[in-house]
């Protein structure tokens, strides 16, 4: 596949302000951030299941402002990376 591995966290707060931001950049030195994921991973974990996420962007970590996600392009993206999985399979 020619999708970039990066660090990830999973947060349980939107991080809408500058100093919410530079906090969680200089303490996890995160590529991308999602609010969702890690529950997948601790359940696999405890099975004893391989587990890999694959994720789409549809903003940058930055102030909060709805008006620069691409929510349309992030999913279609995301469906042509998974049929190309699929397809391999």
């Amino acid at each position: 596949t020619s999708l970039r591995k990066v660090k990830g966290v999973t947060v349980n707060t939107v991080h809408g302000n500058e100093n919410s931001i530079h906090n969680v950049v200089e303490r996890l030195h995160p590529d991308i951030e999602s609010m969702e994921g890690s529950a997948v991973f601790k359940v696999c974990e405890k099975m004893r299941v391989s587990c890999l996420q694959i994720r789409s962007i549809s903003n940058k970590v930055e102030k909060r402002n709805k008006e620069n996600w691409n929510l349309d392009l992030a999913i279609s993206n995301l469906n042509i990376e998974v049929e190309k999985i699929i397809t391999t399979l």
